[in-house]
C-alpha cells in the first residue's frame, strides 16, 4: 500500500509539473508584411515558449476588423499602427467603444513604409486629379500620406480623391485594379511591386522624420487579468528584436521562409532596410519622439483639432520595464 501511495503521489507531482510547464496559449492579430520579422523569428526559435506562452498569429483584413476582434476578446495581443490606438482612444476610429482600453506596450518599427504609385504616376504631381487609397480616413498611415503630399504642394480635399479600402493587401489590390493610383505600402510588397513597374516615390520615415509606425498592443483589462502573460509576451518580443539585430544570416533565413519570390540578394537588402533608419525598433523600445510626430499629424488631419496630448496617454511603459528587469 505504501508503495502504491508513493507511486500515486509521484504521478501526481509529475502531472502537476507538466501542467505548470504547459505554455499559455495567446492569440495575436497582425497586419502582413516583413515588419513581422521579430514575431516570425520568435515563432521559429521558440522565444515565446521559452517565456511560457504559446503564440498563434492571424493576419487582419484591416484596422476596423482588428480592433473589433481585439475588443471582443477574440485576440489577446496585436501589432498595429500606433496611430490606430490614438484614433480609437479618442473615439475617432471606424467604431466607437465605451470601454476602449487598448494601449501600446512596445514598438514594432518607426514608419517602415513607402509611398507607392502605379506605373503611369511617375511623380507626386501626377497624382493631381487622381485617387489615393488608405486603410482608414483619419488614422493609420493615411495622415502620413496626407502630410507627404502636402510637403509636395499637393492639397488634401482639393487635388486628389481618397478611398478607404483597408490593409496593405487591400491597398495593393486597389492599385492593381486601378481604383486608386497611390498608397502607403509596407515591405516587401513595395519592393515586389517595384519589380512589376510600380514606382516607390518616397520612404515615409525619411519624409516625416521620427515616427512611431506600428506598436505591440493589448487591452489594459487583459494585462491586469494576465500580468504574468503580459510580461512574458513583452520579454519574448524584446528578445526577438534583439535577436533580429544581432543575427542577419538567421533573420534572412526566417524572411526566406515567410516571403515568396525574393532572391537572396533582395532578402539581404530587405533585412538591411528593416534594421536601418526608420526600421524596426531596437529592443522593441517605443520611440517617444516618434509618438509626438504621430500626435502632431493627428492634430492636423484627425477629427479632433487642438493641443497635442501627452504620449503617455496611449502608452504603458510598466510592462516593458518589468520585462527588462528580469
Amino acid at each position: 500500500m505504501k508503495v502504491l501511495l508513493t507511486t500515486i503521489a509521484a504521478l501526481g507531482l509529475a502531472a502537476a509539473s507538466a501542467s505548470a510547464q504547459t505554455p499559455t496559449p495567446i492569440k495575436m492579430i497582425s497586419f502582413g508584411g516583413a515588419t513581422n520579422l521579430p514575431v516570425w523569428s520568435a515563432l521559429e526559435h521558440g522565444l515565446f515558449e521559452k517565456e511560457g506562452v504559446k503564440v498563434t498569429v492571424d493576419q487582419t483584413a484591416g484596422s476596423a476588423a482588428q480592433f473589433a476582434d481585439l475588443m471582443s476578446g477574440k485576440y489577446d495581443f496585436a501589432s498595429t499602427a500606433f496611430d490606430n490606438i490614438v484614433a480609437y482612444t479618442e473615439g475617432q476610429g471606424a467604431a466607437k467603444y465605451d470601454n476602449f482600453d487598448v494601449t501600446a506596450i512596445l514598438g514594432v518599427h518607426s514608419g517602415l513604409n513607402s509611398v507607392l504609385s502605379r506605373p503611369e504616376v511617375k511623380t507626386f504631381q501626377d497624382i493631381k486629379g487622381k485617387t489615393i487609397s488608405v486603410d482608414a480616413l483619419t488614422s493609420g498611415y493615411a495622415t502620413v500620406l496626407y502630410q507627404i503630399l502636402a510637403n509636395k504642394g499637393i492639397v488634401k480635399d482639393r487635388d486628389y480623391k481618397i478611398i478607404t479600402v483597408g490593409s496593405t493587401d487591400a491597398r495593393m489590390k486597389s492599385l492593381k485594379e486601378n481604383t486608386s493610383q497611390m498608397a502607403i505600402i509596407s515591405s516587401p510588397q513595395d519592393l515586389e511591386a517595384q519589380k512589376e513597374g510600380y514606382n516607390i516615390l518616397a520612404d515615409a520615415a525619411v519624409e516625416v522624420g521620427d515616427y512611431q509606425g506600428s506598436a505591440y498592443a493589448m487591452r489594459k483589462s487583459w494585462a491586469a487579468a494576465h500580468p504574468k502573460e503580459a510580461v512574458a509576451l513583452a520579454r519574448a518580443v524584446i528578445a526577438a528584436h534583439e535577436w533580429v539585430f544581432a543575427n542577419k544570416a538567421g533573420a534572412v533565413e526566417v524572411l526566406k521562409k515567410r516571403t515568396k519570390g525574393m532572391s537572396d540578394a533582395e532578402l539581404s537588402a530587405l533585412y538591411d532596410r528593416l534594421v536601418g533608419p526608420g526600421g524596426l525598433n531596437k529592443g522593441a523600445a517605443i520611440n517617444l519622439k516618434g509618438v509626438e510626430t504621430v500626435l502632431k499629424l493627428r492634430s492636423v488631419y484627425g477629427e479632433a483639432k487642438g493641443p497635442v496630448p501627452s504620449p503617455l496617454k496611449y502608452v504603458d511603459t510598466s510592462i516593458a520595464e518589468k520585462a527588462r528587469a528580469k
